[in-house]
């Protein structure tokens, strides 16, 4: 977790645009994203995606519907 230098929040949207390797790195998927993607899907999805959104219900309707589903849905979404 990073706190931003300019306005002390934990996620600052108004980064320069001069981080290119920074804004890589953070699309990609690390070993902890796969690990959360298996073992807690819907937190996976939301640490990818920053907010609520249809990825996230799918992924929970999954996960309530069957623990497999919801973690292959996890894991294919946090790596693309």
């Amino acid at each position: 977790m990073c706190i931003c230098v300019k306005c002390g929040c934990f996620s600052c949207k108004n980064e320069s645009s001069g981080n290119g390797a920074q804004k890589k790195q953070e699309e990609e998927a690390d070993c902890l994203d796969i690990i959360l993607a298996i073992f807690l899907p819907p937190v996976a999805i939301y640490k990818k995606e920053k907010r609520c959104t249809g990825k996230l219900w799918v992924n929970i309707f999954l996960t309530v519907s069957g623990y497999v589903p919801g973690s292959i849905h996890a894991a294919i979404s946090v790596t693309n």
